[in-house]
């Protein structure tokens, strides 16, 4: 029952974001935008944590002991997010695709019912980009504790 009673406040909310800040666009226009651009950060945090795993690695190779095991902790953090990013770049374009095939609605009850699924993938989503902010930062935190480089 809660659960319902949130979800329900959660898609009135987002459906009074969405015709606030949407007003002439119609909802499955809108859905597809948001898909393009998710599905573009995705594509851009899978490179971006390649990246720092080659560099880690890289770095690992000439490192202390004590400073391996960090890293290496990190590295295997990088690697569990990377299946997840890959995760959500498959189901991202899953949905990219399925949107093209949605129909225009008529009614809101039709049209509420793609925008919980909206809101319910767009909380999905933005819950891993809070991951991977914080992985972020936790990277580069810690490469500054072992490098020479300082940075005020």
């Amino acid at each position: 029952m809660l659960k319902n009673e949130l979800m329900k406040n959660g898609t009135q909310n987002f459906l009074m974001e969405y015709e606030q800040t949407n007003t002439g666009k119609n909802t499955i226009s809108v859905i597809e935008g948001n898909a393009h651009d998710w599905f573009q950060k995705l594509e851009i945090i899978d490179f971006e944590l390649l990246l720092y795993k080659s560099y880690l690695q890289d770095y690992y190779s000439g490192k202390m002991r004590c400073e391996k095991s960090t890293i290496n902790s990190l590295l295997s953090y990088i690697c569990r997010h990377i299946e997840q990013n890959k995760f959500h770049l498959r189901t991202c374009l899953y949905y990219k695709n399925r949107i093209s095939k949605i129909r225009e609605c008529d009614d809101m009850e039709c049209e509420q019912i793609y925008m919980e699924a909206h809101s319910l993938f767009k909380k999905r989503l933005q819950d891993h980009f809070i991951k991977i902010k914080r992985l972020k930062h936790q990277i580069i935190s810690k490469t500054l504790v072992y490098s020479e480089l300082k940075i005020d």
